[in-house]
């Protein structure tokens, strides 16, 4: 890697979009890409002033670009859904530093979805590298500019598998001290159904009649509901508009513990940026929703080459069952219409393992540089890691499945 520039950039603008989603498109996540990723800042919903300093790492060969990956420096734990806050509060007792902190991560986005972008000629071995070579080097560049900036550790938070597993053996090398910190998360998997009507049918007598009666409560309500894409909504701007509304509103219901990291203009502006790879679950009031016409909800959901990723919802007034329509089962029902694999549904509400959403490990990784910090996260979070699986296992429980046939 003798050959291998790396810098850091301060603004997503800063780097040519056609250079960075030239790595990005063959991966097929949203989130990753230029327009997402620029979008964030140049709606100022991240940023300096918002505690977000963008330094996105590059590394050239020859001056191309080979990889990639977003970072960011963070002046507190807002909006990474890993809740560190009580390592912050031991290291203040240690009298010493957990921000700033140099964090890997789609900003106030708690999906396994990171990861260093890779120009596909480079990955694996074909240059005669080590696997995953180009991703160490960049987060070893990542870990040294951060101990030259006199930031207080480096952390990998809600990676993709594939990373996970890179720096789940980065750990087992007596020579790292990434400590690894297992969250549970939720992911629905099409295994074949088919349709619908099918998912329905793997169901056990009572979730599936359960499930019938929260869909036909919206119905009895008068309140059709279906998916909206991109062209269309660029064709009715003040759905975006009502999006953005909803965001707040719905936010607004839970105070200081509000998860609202998104300015109005992160909506009002998605189309300039992101011309697919998005839609809204909708809900009217009536059978057929009109130019002008108010939606009654919205949901928000980013679209991969294989997983749909549900965000964020809102509704001007209560309806039954219509949280669970627009934010589970018609996501599932276009998911499946449109040969999509995985829905990612959000973090949180247990009920989810009811509706057929099974429990993942989506693990978290941490360079705290203070070695006292490092030696404890080692000795505590084994310990945690095992009430999480245990609490992921509880949940699984309540999946709502037929039970296969004993064998005895």
């Amino acid at each position: 890697m003798d050959d291998l520039e790396i810098s850091f950039a301060q603004r997503m603008a800063d780097i040519p979009r056609a250079e960075w989603d030239a790595l990005a498109s063959p991966y097929g996540n949203p989130l990753l890409s230029w327009g997402f990723l620029a979008l964030l800042e140049e709606s100022l919903s991240i940023g300096p002033e918002t505690g977000w300093t963008p330094a996105h790492a590059l590394a050239r060969r020859d001056g191309e670009l080979v990889a990639a990956a977003p970072f960011y420096i963070k002046t507190h734990s807002w909006g990474e859904f890993v809740f560190d806050f009580e390592f912050a509060e031991i290291a203040r007792r240690y009298k010493a530093e957990w921000y700033p902190k140099l964090v890997g991560m789609v900003p106030a986005t708690p999906a396994p979805a990171w990861r260093v972008l890779v120009r596909r000629a480079e990955r694996g071995a074909e240059r005669g590298a080590e696997e995953g070579g180009l991703e160490k080097a960049v987060l070893e560049a990542a870990s040294g500019a951060a101990r030259e900036a006199g930031l207080a550790g480096l952390h990998v938070l809600w990676p993709e598998p594939g990373t996970a597993a890179l720096l789940r053996g980065e750990a087992q090398k007596r020579s790292s001290s990434w400590a690894e910190w297992d969250h549970q998360a939720f992911l629905w998997t099409d295994e074949g159904y088919g349709d619908f009507a099918g998912y329905l049918d793997s169901f056990s007598k009572n979730m599936r009649r359960n499930v019938r009666r929260e869909r036909e409560a919206v119905d009895a309500a008068g309140v059709s509901t279906r998916i909206i894409g991109p062209q269309e909504a660029r064709a009715r701007p003040g759905l975006l508009a009502a999006m953005a509304d909803l965001y707040d509103s719905h936010n607004d219901k839970f105070g200081p513990w509000a998860a609202k990291f998104l300015t109005r203009d992160f909506f009002l502006r998605l189309p300039e940026f992101m011309e697919e790879g998005w839609a809204l679950a909708a809900a009217f009031d009536g059978g057929v929703a009109l130019d002008g016409d108010e939606p009654v909800a919205l949901a928000f959901l980013l679209e991969g080459k294989d997983r749909l990723y549900g965000r964020f919802w809102g509704a001007r007034r209560e309806v039954p069952g219509l949280h669970f329509e627009l934010c589970y089962y018609l996501p599932i029902e276009y998911a499946l219409s449109e040969g999509i694999g995985s829905f990612d549904p959000g973090m949180g509400s247990p009920h989810k393992a009811r509706r057929g959403f099974r429990s993942i490990m989506a693990p978290s990784f941490h360079l705290p540089f203070d070695r006292r910090l490092a030696s404890l996260m080692s000795r505590v979070l084994p310990g945690v890691n095992a009430e999480e699986r245990a609490q992921a296992a509880a949940l699984d429980g309540e999946l709502p499945f037929k039970k296969a046939p004993s064998s005895s």
